[in-house]
Order: C-alpha cells, then structure tokens, then sequence
C-alpha cells in the first residue's frame, strides 16, 4: 500500500490517506485496510519509554493502556473509506491513550475541506443539530432529536455558478440534467465533535450536500455527481493537536487530493 507520511517520530505516525483505504479491517473486507499497513509497519517500531505519555487522569476502566494499544492496534481516530487527508495514528500504549485523552476532551481541531451543492444564503455559520442512526437505514444517519449533540463550525471559501464546457463534457447525454445544479461552494469545516459522518450530513440538513456524496446527495444528482466527480468531495486538511511527549501543539496539513483538484478545474467561476 503506498501511504504518504507526513510526520513520524518515535511516538506518531501521521499520514495523508488516500481516498479509497479503508481504516478498520474487518472480516468481511476483501481488501487491505489502513491497519493492515500499519501492524506491517509496526515490526520496525522501537520500543521507547512510554509510561510517561499516560495522562495524570486516565482511567483503566476500559483496560490497561497495553490493553488499549492491542485492542486498537495504534489507530487513534479514523476517516470514512472515501475521504481523504490528516489521519494520526499512535506508535506505543502511551502516546495512544494520551491523544485519546485529547480528541475525548476536544481538545484536538480538525479542518476539513468540502464542495457543497447550491450557495449558502449564510457565508459563515455554525450548524448545531444532533445526529444519530436512520431507523430505515442503519448504514446513514440523519438529524434526530434523540440524537448525540454534534457541533460543526462552517466558512464558504468560494462559489462556482456551475460546470465549465470541459465539466459538462464529462456529463455526455445526461448534460440535459444539468438544471438540477445550482451552483456549487467550496467550504471549510470545524467539526467540534466527532460523530460519524458528521460533516456530510450537517450539509445535507442545510439543504448543501456533497458533491460526489452518493450516500446522501439523492438519486437524480448523484447520477450527474458521479460523471464528474469521482467520490465525496471531503479532505481532511489539517490536524492540530498537542504532541505526547513533548506538550507542545502540532499542526499537519495534506494538500488538497489529486482526484478533487482535478474535480475544481470543471467549474466556472
């Protein structure tokens, strides 16, 4: 698997993800997943003194921190299959528990970088709506209000009125659905807590799904999305966080992705 590293001490490994890797293997996934690659890489891990990375507070309610590094095999946070961008992933019991410790209490910041359908009437906001399991579909989720509070900041970076003649040449016979478009926004996201798909659906709610976003997006505009743009427009641009060992605050980048770059040059400004 080729994965792009971004940083790698003794302690963390932070890689750029590629879109199309899954992060958890399973046993029903035919594929290679993310942690395929890194017990593989782990073999060359050197053993440090980690005992003084566990937090003054930490809790062994769940186990030891030896117990939580075999359970979770390093992998501190994850990615959906078909996002890319900032993933950290720990190299020894301490350093584990400790970022552990840092996305529970928040105190890890995400950026994320998105194109939505349609122009927001509000540039900048904050959407607050709890989200939980669709009973009909257990695979997507949805704004419920039973749901766990999810929390995302938002910022429109720019707005595109639509394809430009290359993008409707990727639509073929189907450019005579192009009124289903109305626009698109290239948009920065904080998601202040981490709740499964979050970012995609908080868009969606707003009337603003994700180009590409075949889960979430509709039928009609999902068939138009896929000609043109190859998966979810989402990257995962930054990760700032605090450094186990040393305490002092982190910030990775990955570069916009190939496939979604390529995807900006089909529109019209």
């Amino acid at each position: 698997m080729d994965i792009p590293i971004i940083h790698e001490d003794q302690d963390i490994l932070v890689v750029d993800k590629p879109a199309g890797v899954v992060v958890n293997k399973a046993e029903t996934l035919q594929e290679l997943a993310l942690q395929d690659w890194l017990e593989e890489k782990a073999k060359d891990f050197q053993q440090v003194n980690w005992a003084e990375l566990v937090p003054d507070d930490f809790d062994d309610s769940f186990g030891t921190p030896e117990e939580i590094f075999v359970q979770r095999q390093g992998l501190v946070h994850r990615l959906d299959k078909n996002t890319s961008g900032v993933l950290v992933m720990a190299k020894n019991p301490g350093s584990l528990v400790n970022l552990l410790s840092q996305f529970k209490n928040r105190q890890v910041k995400k950026r994320y970088v998105c194109l939505t359908h349609g122009k927001f009437r509000v540039p900048t906001g904050t959407i607050s709506a709890p989200l939980g399991r669709m009973s009909t579909d257990r695979h997507k989720f949805a704004v419920v209000p039973q749901g766990r509070d999810a929390v995302t900041l938002y910022k429109v970076k720019d707005f595109y009125v639509g394809l430009n003649e290359q993008g409707q040449e990727k639509l073929g016979k189907m450019v005579k659905k192009i009124s289903l478009y109305q626009g698109f926004s290239l948009v920065e996201c904080w998601p202040q807590t981490g709740r499964t798909h979050q970012i995609r659906v908080h868009m969606k709610h707003w009337k603003h799904p994700l180009v590409g976003d075949i889960k979430y997006v509709g039928k009609k505009r999902a068939k138009l999305d896929v000609l043109w743009c190859p998966r979810q427009f989402l990257h995962a641009a930054e990760l700032k966080f605090f450094h186990p060992r040393s305490g002092k605050k982190v910030s990775l980048t990955a570069n916009l992705a190939k496939d979604l770059s390529e995807v900006l040059t089909l529109l019209q400004a």
